[in-house]
Order: C-alpha cells, then sequence, then structure tokens
C-alpha cells in the first residue's frame, strides 16, 4: 500500500489519488496544484478545461522567474505573471478524474466533492546529457513530480436550533454574587 503523506479525517467520505514520477515539470505542476487547493471537484475540473482552452490562466506565485504578466490573473486576485502550463494540466486532470472514479467506487456523492489536500513533490531527476563547444559536456536533467490528491465529501450545514433568545425572550445573566443574593433572599443555604 502506498503511503500518502496525510490521511483524511473521515476516510469513509474521502477518495485518494496520487501519481508517481510523472514527466512534467515539478514548478509548473505545483503552481497549478496550488490554485486548486480548496476548490470544488466539479469546479476545478471546468477551470483546468478553461486553462487548456486559453480562457483562464494559472497564477505563478512563487516559481514566477521571467514569466511575463498575465491579465487573467486578476480574476483570482493576483496582479502578477501567469502562465497556461497545458502538461501539468492534462496530467492532473486525469488524476482528478481517477480521484473521482474512486469515489464513485465508495458510493459518495461526485457532485458534492472538495479538494481537501493536493500536493506535489519533487521526483529523482532524469539525467541526460548535451553538448558543448570545444569537447565539453553538460547536464541535461528533467524535472518530474510525484502527484497526491485527497478529495472529501462536503459536510452538510446544520442550522443552529432556536433558542429562547431568538424566540424574542430576554435572557438574564447573573453574576455569582447576584446569585448568592438571590438563594439567600429565598432561603436557600450556600
Amino acid at each position: 500500500m502506498v503511503k500518502y503523506s496525510r490521511e483524511p479525517e473521515n476516510p469513509v467520505k474521502s477518495a485518494k489519488a496520487r501519481a508517481s514520477d510523472l514527466r512534467v515539470h515539478f514548478k509548473n505542476t505545483r503552481e497549478t496544484a496550488m490554485a486548486l487547493k480548496n476548490m470544488e471537484l466539479g469546479k476545478a475540473k471546468a477551470y483546468l478545461q478553461n486553462v487548456l482552452e486559453k480562457k483562464d490562466v494559472i497564477p505563478l506565485r512563487r516559481f514566477s522567474g521571467s514569466a511575463g504578466r498575465s491579465n487573467l490573473c486578476k480574476n483570482h486576485k493576483h496582479y502578477g505573471p501567469g502562465r497556461f502550463p497545458e502538461k501539468s494540466v492534462k496530467h492532473i486532470l486525469d488524476l482528478l478524474t481517477n480521484a473521482e472514479s474512486n469515489a464513485e467506487v465508495k458510493s459518495l456523492d461526485t457532485d458534492n466533492l472538495v479538494i481537501h489536500h493536493i500536493q506535489v513533490n519533487q521526483a529523482q531527476k532524469g539525467r541526460r546529457r548535451t553538448y558543448r563547444a570545444h569537447g565539453r559536456i553538460n547536464a541535461y536533467m528533467s524535472s518530474p513530480c510525484h502527484v497526491e490528491v485527497i478529495l472529501v465529501e462536503k459536510e452538510e450545514t446544520v442550522k443552529k436550533a432556536e433558542d429562547d433568545a431568538a424566540a424574542g425572550k430576554m435572557v438574564v445573566r447573573l453574576s455569582k454574587k447576584d446569585q448568592a443574593q438571590r438563594r439567600l433572599k429565598s432561603g436557600a443555604t450556600a
């Protein structure tokens, strides 16, 4: 069995999926995953489809070096660089589909799922080499990654029961001193 970095609080109401050694850039995949955190599953899939169609953007918050500013980032309350990392988006979309089918097997309500946990880790680098001038050779490394997702069924909110204060009655709070004085007046002993 594969170990996840975090276990859900209620395993019965959650579904997990993970992928190892994906041949996609770690930095792009990390930014894509962080854009999806705490998002509803249906909304996340629609968002990733919009990114593939270049109608929406993945805001680059940490690994943003030399990326140009994108006007579409305003939709995400971010006024900086953004990109459309297609390969990362396709892999995460596949992973979300896998997690959704795992939820269906557990007979969870797929319309009610939320991305509770999504994490991207660096995998072992792939080694290649490139040939440079004057007979030198340099490393030409790839940066693959591991991704894990946990979907959790949303808890239905329960309204608070109506009490005396909400019904219009005034609730009187007494200090300990007032309570003691009332007990003495009524004849009860302390």
